[in-house]
């Protein structure tokens, strides 16, 4: 092979990986299936009333008219959430990781004998940056297939370049014997567990211990959240089921990048759980999952204790009982249900719900679920 056609090997390999780094977040942001579907999907979970709820609870101090709330949504999504504010963080991946590009291009023709000039990356910074590399497209297309990019998430790619090469000599040095190698596969964790890594052998090192490593999450008391989920609420800085209560679930969506219905659950449950505590699990048997259900289950109970029993005409057989009774008397079971096994009184545990039903943030909740 001739030396200009191993040097165009080389340089399209780098553009290539540089691409493959790229590309994913742009197809992501102008795909139709991408950012769009994802902002449809959250638009389109509100209607009039419960945009009017959101402004009231989260922005008190603006006066929208109803009729033009519906827009005034529409324009707030693309100021505060829309593909401007990923930019930044693309250029800044694009000419990191441009850079780390041209490093590796050249030094691999410093290898082959290609270029003549000055030394260019040691043998363990180019395994550093190439398992830093392996790392961030991976994680790339993973969110590409999942609908799962937020601006954070590029930055943080754009990071992982940054740190690679001091990170990788900083593990590197436990075992020069597997340097090289010890370098390129640290690129296969996470950025957050290179922390805890990096945490735990200083701890090792210092005599200081392992701490917070085995700590539970107050998050993990609600149902379908895990260690993982509760540290992607952590990293937002919702560490409590009072502030994941009270927060604002588009923004909170957004940035955790999860779904949409999930966080609004999330919600739900933790509006429930302030009353209730650790017992919050053991309500679900009862339809008592969260504050949407607690609010359906009282306005079953109200419904069925207000409306007359049917009457039926002289001579005829009795009428059958319609549906708000047998309702009503459903939710009346799973009340008691419920509160024997919490072990107090059922009128208690009505008001308790009623509370829950009446707070504004379960109201807009209800409303978003009926929508």
């Amino acid at each position: 092979m001739a030396i200009w056609e191993l040097r165009i090997l080389i340089w399209a390999s780098a553009f290539s990986a540089w691409l493959l780094a790229i590309l994913p977040v742009l197809y992501y942001l102008w795909n139709g299936s991408g950012w769009q579907a994802r902002k449809e999907k959250i638009v389109n979970s509100f209607n009039a009333k419960a945009l009017a709820l959101y402004y009231d609870l989260y922005f008190p101090g603006r006066a929208i008219k109803q009729t033009e709330v519906t827009k005034t949504f529409d324009i707030d999504y693309g100021k505060y959430y829309g593909r401007r504010h990923f930019v930044l963080p693309v250029v800044l991946l694009s000419l990191i990781c441009g850079e780390a590009m041209w490093g590796l291009g050249r030094t691999v023709e410093e290898w082959l004998g290609v270029a003549q000039g000055p030394k260019y990356l040691p043998a363990m910074a180019v395994s550093a940056i190439a398992g830093a590399w392996m790392w961030v497209v991976s994680d790339q297309l993973t969110r590409l297939r999942n609908g799962d990019f937020a601006r954070g998430d590029v930055s943080t790619a754009a990071f992982r370049f940054v740190i690679a090469i001091p990170f990788g000599y900083a593990i590197a040095s436990l075992d020069p014997t597997f340097g090289l190698t010890l370098a390129f596969f640290i690129g296969a964790f996470p950025t957050q567990t290179l922390f805890t890594i990096g945490r735990r052998v200083m701890n090792q090192q210092l005599k200081m211990g392992d701490f917070g490593s085995s700590d539970t999450s107050e998050l993990e008391l609600l149902q379908n959240v895990g260690r993982s989920i509760a540290e992607r609420f952590q990293d937002e800085g919702i560490t409590t089921i009072a502030e994941l209560a009270w927060n604002d679930p588009i923004e909170m969506s957004i940035r955790t990048n999860l779904d949409f219905n999930y966080v609004v659950d999330c919600m739900s449950q933790s509006l429930l759980a302030l009353y209730v505590g650790s017992d919050i699990k053991k309500l679900a048997p009862y339809s008592l999952r969260g504050a949407q259900e607690a609010t359906s289950m009282i306005s079953d109970l109200m419904v069925g204790a207000q409306v007359p029993a049917p009457a039926s005409p002289a001579g005829a057989p009795p009428a059958p009982q319609v549906n708000p009774y047998r309702t009503f008397e459903a939710a009346d079971a799973s009340l008691k249900g419920a509160a024997k096994m919490l072990g107090i009184d059922p009128l208690v545990l009505f008001h308790t719900l009623t509370c829950v039903k009446d707070d504004p943030y379960a109201q807009f909740l209800w409303e978003i679920w009926g929508n």
